[in-house]
């Protein structure tokens, strides 16, 4: 049987894991979505993500919450789009 290498990273500790907890993955997988598409429904990123749609927009209302998403009334459903940041870091106006 051959020894594994023992890195520097081997000792962490549980808590560095909540960082990449799936919730904090997630929304940010939706960030990602919705920036580089644009407007899309809650059904659409459930279907990319593979998971449910209850959990997606539970995702999206948290988000919502934080400022980094928004909701339009298109018909009966909602489209979610990313909030441009509005950027003042101008040298020039």
């Amino acid at each position: 049987m051959v020894d594994m290498p023992v890195y520097a990273d081997d000792d962490y500790d549980d808590d560095d894991m909540g960082d990449f907890s799936p919730q904090k993955v997630r929304q940010e997988l939706i960030e990602y979505l919705l920036r580089r598409y644009g407007s899309l429904q809650a059904r659409d990123i459930a279907r990319a993500l593979g998971c449910q749609v209850k959990v997606v927009r539970q995702s999206l209302r948290q988000l919502e919450q934080f400022g980094k998403v928004e909701k339009t009334r298109l018909g009966k459903n909602y489209v979610w789009h990313p909030i441009k940041e509005k950027t003042t870091n101008f040298m020039y106006l």
